[in-house]
């Protein structure tokens, strides 16, 4: 028979293994939150974007370089641009696509396909230019990204057709800044001439985006009182 062993503990006597008992259920139920805490973030994709600039960055920093100290080298920062635009413009032509598909708003329709249609574009002539300053792109849009594109798809009707307009003038807003700043401190001349290039495209998309804003806000909301 095996002796249970007792303390005294207040007014009454508490058996030593319940103590014991207790104290590995709380180290097991620990240890399987942890587990569980790492598997969740094991499952997780891969975020193409961050992994292409850590190829990037460890190829930049461990290259050869020139012994014409007059050469140009490709900074970090330019293949950080490079590698943002690409996924910049397949999440705007992937919305612009969505939009396509399921607005059904035409003014919607038609300002998703002016951007699906001219990222295709933009996109051909990055992939040349990352081919030619070797440049790893990312095959996929970051995970923030996806979210971003996830929350979207959640969406239906007018709600979609606004959530889709602000997020696309907020991107093209953003995009317009980043353009901008490589167009003025690009190291590399082709990926300044790129960024310079690109602009009067992107304003263009921001104005249609911007125009049909406007129009979707002065509409009547429907418990908005009339007035008499």
């Amino acid at each position: 028979m095996t002796a249970i062993v007792v303390v005294r503990c207040g007014m009454h006597f508490e058996p030593v293994y319940r103590k014991k008992t207790m104290k590995n259920f709380i180290k097991l139920y620990s240890g399987l939150i942890v587990i569980s805490f790492l598997l969740s973030c094991n499952s997780r994709n891969p975020d193409s974007v961050k992994s292409a600039k850590e190829v990037n960055a460890k190829r930049i920093d461990t290259e050869s370089r020139p012994d014409d100290s007059a050469a140009i080298v490709l900074t970090k920062d330019d293949a950080n641009f490079l590698v943002n635009t690409a996924s910049g413009v397949m999440l705007e032509a992937q919305m612009g696509q969505m939009a396509m598909d399921r607005s059904g708003n035409q003014r919607v329709k038609d300002l998703g396909a002016m951007i699906a249609r001219d990222h295709k574009e933009a996109e051909a002539k990055l992939k040349e230019l990352a081919a030619a300053k070797n440049v790893t792109l990312p095959t996929d849009i970051s995970n923030q990204q996806q979210k971003q594109k996830e929350n979207l798809l959640k969406k239906s009707g007018v709600e979609f057709d606004r959530s889709y307009v602000d997020i696309t003038v907020n991107d093209y807003n953003k995009d317009i800044k980043d353009f901008g700043r490589a167009a003025k401190y690009a190291t590399d001349p082709e990926v300044k001439s790129f960024a310079s290039n690109s602009l009067p495209l992107l304003y263009t998309h921001l104005d249609s985006a911007r125009s049909l804003q406007k129009v979707m806000k002065k509409r009547i909301d429907i418990n908005t009182p009339m007035p008499r």
